[in-house]
């Protein structure tokens, strides 16, 4: 409860802010991330974290504490990156996926993991991510962003599917 009521008051301190928060005109950058795994969706979903809400953390290499709920609509989540705590919260959920939103960003930035069943044997993990670029000082800022992001997140998909594959 306590844990319920901290969230509470978070979104509702952030949601003050966020309407000052997302600069505008936005200038939305995507990343796309794909990787085949050699399981089922189902068994891959399982395997990959999608039902476990601070997995990401392990692929990442990010400290993760869930804050409330367990990844269904409306759960939050923190993870502490090298510029401080992020709260990141779910805002849609499918049987093999979920989207989260940094809502106190400046750059309202925005994710969503997927495993999208190839065959009875395969499936694809894909990783997507949108925010607003505007959010950042200057070009260098983007640019670190961004490279940044294509690095970590390579590499993450890399380690779900070795975690997947494993027998």
């Amino acid at each position: 409860m306590k844990n319920i009521l901290i969230a509470s008051a978070m979104l509702a301190v952030g949601s003050i802010a966020a309407q000052a928060q997302t600069p505008q005109p936005a200038d939305w950058v995507t990343l796309n991330f794909s990787i085949d795994i050699a399981r089922p969706a189902d068994v891959a979903w399982v395997k990959a974290g999608g039902n476990d809400w601070c997995a990401i953390g392990k692929y990442i290499d990010l400290p993760c504490t869930v804050d409330s709920g367990k990844g269904e609509l409306g759960s939050l989540r923190t993870i502490v990156t090298a510029s401080g705590p992020v709260v990141e919260n779910v805002v849609a959920r499918t049987k093999y996926s979920y989207t989260y939103a940094q809502p106190f960003t400046p750059v309202f930035y925005h994710g969503t993991m997927a495993i999208e069943p190839l065959t009875a044997t395969t499936s694809r993990l894909t990783y997507a991510l949108i925010w607003n670029q505007n959010g950042l000082p200057n070009q260098k800022a983007r640019t670190a962003a961004l490279e940044g992001r294509k690095v970590r997140f390579q590499a993450a998909m890399e380690k779900m599917k070795a975690s997947v594959e494993v027998p």
